[in-house]
């Protein structure tokens, strides 16, 4: 079951989503930080966590670039 977002939640659920379209790939940490405007990776993981735990997002455990949006 999905639970709600908080508007940077969404924010970052959509720069995943838009990287994904135009690259034809999940993006890095890094990617994402730079495509969202968040200076720290650590807050990268910690929204992808977020999303993960809130089932909007899936990932491979040990695979770079595992993202996948959950529809």
């Amino acid at each position: 079951m999905k639970m709600g977002l908080t508007i940077k939640q969404n924010h970052m659920k959509k720069c995943i989503a838009e990287f994904i379209s135009t690259h034809g790939h999940s993006p890095t940490y890094q990617e994402l930080a730079n495509v969202s405007g968040i200076d720290s990776v650590g807050n990268v993981h910690r929204y992808v966590s977020n999303l993960r735990e809130r089932g909007h997002i899936t990932m491979l455990p040990g695979q770079e670039r595992s993202i996948a949006i959950v529809d």
